[in-house]
């Protein structure tokens, strides 16, 4: 969405043509989602609301790694909570920050229970 030609984040997203995604603060913990994305493929095990996860996938990932989920971006702007079809899932390991290739699939395998 664009007001007096300046972009917000709640429209971002739609104006970056994506459309289809998963909200992760809302999911239960042991919710497990796959997430394929152009170049590699990572599930996700949510361990703690409403952003942590254990990680595993893509080349910095092949054993599970605790991470931080941080939301869907398109290289300038982030939708924190969001993993977006057609976007880059950005994510913090330890001290680092991990931006994926585009995102091209999101599903939920096992939905978790509330804590």
């Amino acid at each position: 969405m664009t007001i007096h030609g300046i972009q917000t984040l709640d429209g971002f997203a739609d104006d970056a043509g994506c459309r289809d995604g998963v909200c992760f603060t809302s999911l239960d913990t042991g919710t497990v989602l796959h997430v394929q994305t152009r170049h590699s493929h990572y599930r996700l095990e949510m361990i703690e609301a409403p952003n942590k996860a254990l990680v595993t996938g893509g080349a910095l990932c092949p054993e599970p790694v605790e991470a931080r989920l941080v939301g869907a971006t398109t290289g300038g702007m982030v939708k924190t909570g969001w993993i977006g079809v057609g976007l880059r899932l950005e994510m913090q390991l330890g001290r680092g920050r991990v931006v994926t290739s585009r995102v091209e699939d999101v599903t939920i395998e096992h939905e978790g229970r509330a804590a």
